[in-house]
């Protein structure tokens, strides 16, 4: 018997799963997949958005700074696993990294925020050993952008690194996932980040493959497709406030895209992405 495909999915902040919560829903639903997940920081700086919604959690003043960091860690871990529970995820991995500022500056989030060896160890132990000795097929990371929130690249890049280390190690038996990057934005042409080569994106077409939120989640109905899925996964974060409008404004978009990385090299990897992608696109042409 051929063992389900294992998926490993990297965030930055407790909520980042709902930009690609169609994707992830399909391949637990849909298909059976195995679907972990690393969390990278706690969540903390999220007491900005978070004055709306104090009186769901004991009237805490959520917004107040101090108040906020001192709850916010464990009330977002919360509101992440009931999203996860709606997604299928089977196991979390809470890294716990300090959530301090938004800042687009990597460098910033590496020398003020995270420890980046650390962390590197804390990715390769998991990707070692999350799954058993049966690993990981596949590991979904953010998308390394210039426009991006730093901890969404600092995350996608410490994934890539991640991997390639592992593959410079040359460890016998350990299956290294195909990696692959999930844009938050809707982008046109292929994507790139010219500070670090880590992040480029194959040249070989077709590097970019697409989820459809606009799939039915069932033959048997017309009213309910992939948007509800990410509108469920968005209402669970009601910490964060301004999340469903964000998700209807700014990240407002008929299609997630995910893009292959050069980092992957072989032929085998590129055609375990292309018929993951083709199999879904059969799964729903109801």
């Amino acid at each position: 018997m051929s063992l389900p495909l294992a998926v490993l999915v990297i965030i930055a902040h407790p909520d980042d799963e709902t930009l690609f919560a169609g994707f992830l829903h399909a391949l637990t639903q849909k298909i059976h997949a195995i679907v972990d997940l690393v969390c990278v920081t706690n969540g903390e700086g999220g007491y900005r958005h978070s004055a709306p919604s104090a009186y769901l959690y004991d009237n805490l003043e959520l917004s107040r700074e101090i108040i906020g960091r001192q709850h916010l860690p464990r009330i977002r871990k919360q509101e992440l696993l009931a999203s996860g529970r709606i997604l299928g995820i089977r196991k979390y991995f809470f890294y716990d990294q300090i959530d301090l500022k938004y800042d687009r500056n990597v460098d910033v989030v590496f020398t003020e925020q995270w420890n980046k060896e650390e962390m590197i160890q804390r990715f390769e132990q998991t990707i070692r050993t999350g799954n058993g000795n049966d690993g990981y097929d596949i590991m979904l990371v953010m998308l390394p952008s210039m426009n991006s929130h730093g901890h969404h690249t600092a995350s996608g890049l410490l994934g890539l690194e991640t991997i390639k280390r592992l593959r410079n190690k040359n460890i016998s038996h350990l299956k290294l996932p195909t990696i692959i990057g999930a844009s938050e934005f809707v982008v046109n042409e292929t994507p790139t980040y010219p500070s670090n080569q880590l992040a480029d994106i194959c040249s070989k077409l077709p590097n970019e493959f697409r989820f459809n939120r606009r799939w039915k989640l069932s033959k048997t109905t017309d009213m309910f497709d992939y948007q509800t899925i990410v509108m469920w996964t968005c209402s669970e974060h009601k910490s964060q406030g301004g999340l469903i409008t964000e998700t209807l404004t700014t990240y407002a978009r008929n299609y997630e895209q995910y893009f292959y990385f050069s980092l992957n090299e072989d032929l085998i990897r590129f055609q375990l992405i292309e018929n993951l992608f083709k199999q879904l696109n059969d799964i729903h042409q109801y």
